[in-house]
């Protein structure tokens, strides 16, 4: 079916507040930036409904405030879209070596995969309570910043590295660091090959730290598992040899799981370039 065969109608039965939201998506992928007195203009809604529209997506990754309090468009708005179905396969060959890893250890696990300069949760599992601090799914977080994203930008050459946040085509997408911030992120990366895990700690949400071991297949790209944790518990998952090495187990048992499946992956080689 071609693109022009499609007709919009709205459906018979319409949620107000799904529409209000996707209309506010709409609004800042069009405009750049906007302040809740002008989505609740634009959507006919009062401030405090226009207030809480942005703070949900704020909380999804699809807006973000600036320091002026204006709200611009989030990590989620800039991703490319998934078209292979690999994401799938890896999903169903490793949830269940993560669902056993998170009830052992008692923290929130997850998949993720790495796009450009942005990472995306392929999924959660583990405790979900005022203890916990899951990665939910769906989430797109800076690379350069995330344990998972450093975890699978230390698998690449540097020249890889230095095309994705250096030169002008870094500048032009808006994704270029500084000298000071570039050298920082090298010495990182040297770091978690030494180690063979990444970690961070609070370094992109307050209360959220955790580490991530890059999981490599030959038949998919590579992805991350990430066992996320308040900071106050995040030097026991590296520094205990017994919870250490169970998630490298892990590791160890997905990327078996990955290296036995033939699905291959050539249609998503540029998305992760």
């Amino acid at each position: 079916m071609t693109l022009d065969a499609f007709e919009y109608h709205k459906p018979s039965y319409p949620i107000d507040s799904v529409d209000n939201a996707l209309r506010a998506i709409h609004i800042l992928r069009d405009f750049g930036s906007t302040r809740v007195s002008d989505v609740a203009r634009i959507l006919g809604v009062a401030d405090s409904t226009a207030h809480r529209i942005m703070s949900m997506l704020v909380y999804q990754g699809f807006a973000v405030q600036d320091d002026q309090r204006r709200y611009c468009a989030g990590p989620a708005m800039s991703t490319p879209v998934i078209v292979s179905d690999w994401t799938r396969v890896t999903l169903e060959l490793a949830y269940p070596v993560l669902d056993a890893l998170a009830a052992e250890l008692d923290e929130n696990v997850c998949l993720a995969a790495r796009l450009g300069v942005h990472t995306r949760v392929l999924f959660s599992v583990g405790p979900h309570d005022g203890d916990h601090v899951p990665e939910r799914t769906g989430n797109v977080l800076l690379a350069h910043l995330s344990a998972a994203g450093r975890a699978l930008l230390a698998l690449l050459p540097e020249a890889q590295i230095e095309n994705l946040y250096r030169g002008q085509a870094a500048e032009a997408r808006g994704f270029s660091l500084s000298d000071t911030d570039y050298r920082i992120l090298l010495d990182e990366l040297e770091d978690t090959r030494q180690r063979g895990f990444s970690r961070c700690s609070e370094t992109i949400n307050r209360g959220i730290s955790g580490i991530a071991v890059p999981v490599t297949s030959p038949h998919t790209p590579p992805v991350a598992i990430v066992v996320t944790t308040p900071p106050a518990r995040l030097r026991g998952l590296y520094q205990d040899p017994r919870r250490l090495n169970r998630i490298l187990q892990a590791r160890d048992d997905v990327r078996a799981a990955l290296a036995s499946e033939t699905t291959h992956a050539e249609q998503v080689s540029e998305l992760i370039a």
